[in-house]
């Protein structure tokens, strides 16, 4: 008479290996389809890495390739409107300078009046002008090396400083900055957070500045009262 024992100890390790089979095997199956779209999924990234790098090539070589802007009649400098520019793009006089081909001091230069652009360098900041935030940094990044992100600078004020309002009206008297564009630019400048225009509408229903739209109609300019 065979061992109970051992009997039921063959049967419970042959129902036991079965109910493993059992469970397991869904979970063998949806691994190997796991592994098989990874391996899709790398294919299909690899694939595309070498579309990007070739585009990027082509477009490059394409931004190399443009041809140098003649001169044309009518083109006007104003070094407000490349401030104003400069401020909306958010790039530093640098950066700036590297889309039109030259220094930072001398675009500086420019927004001060100390000098003009001749007029080759006119015919490519008209060029520049019809640009965005997008399409500058894009440029920025295939002429090697893309505009990182400035670091927000926090502010403080310190004891016995300056308020918001009373920077503001500083810079308009002493003519630092007179327009929307301008005044942003020497608000970020600064190290104050956000943008001044809340700061303008206060100004302006207290009386304390008022406004007039520009002659070409892009944005405004301020006095002090």
């Amino acid at each position: 008479m065979p061992n109970i024992t051992s009997v039921l100890n063959e049967q419970i390790r042959r129902l036991a290996r079965r109910e493993i089979r059992n469970s397991t095997g869904a979970v063998r199956r949806a691994t190997a389809q796991y592994r098989r779209d990874i391996a899709a999924l790398k294919r299909h990234v690899a694939s595309l890495s070498k579309t990007v790098v070739f585009l990027e090539k082509q477009e490059s070589r394409r931004a190399d390739q443009q041809p140098v802007p003649q001169p044309v009649d009518g083109l006007r400098f104003r070094a407000d409107g490349l401030k104003s520019h400069r401020a909306k793009l958010l790039l530093s006089a640098q950066e700036y300078g590297r889309l039109v081909g030259v220094t930072g001091q001398t675009v500086y230069d420019w927004e001060s009046g100390q000098s003009r652009p001749r007029q080759q360098q006119v015919v490519k900041l008209a060029a520049v002008r019809g640009i965005g935030k997008r399409e500058a940094m894009k440029r920025l990044e295939l002429m090697g090396g893309a505009k990182a992100e400035a670091p927000t600078r926090r502010y403080t004020r310190r004891p016995g400083g300056q308020t918001a309002q009373e920077f503001i009206v500083a810079l308009v008297k002493e003519k630092k900055a007179n327009t929307t564009a301008a005044i942003n630019a020497a608000w970020q400048e600064s190290g104050r957070p956000g943008r001044a225009n809340n700061t303008l509408t206060t100004l302006l229903k207290a009386g304390s500045l008022s406004r007039a739209k520009l002659e070409d109609g892009r944005g405004s300019q301020y006095l002090a009262r």
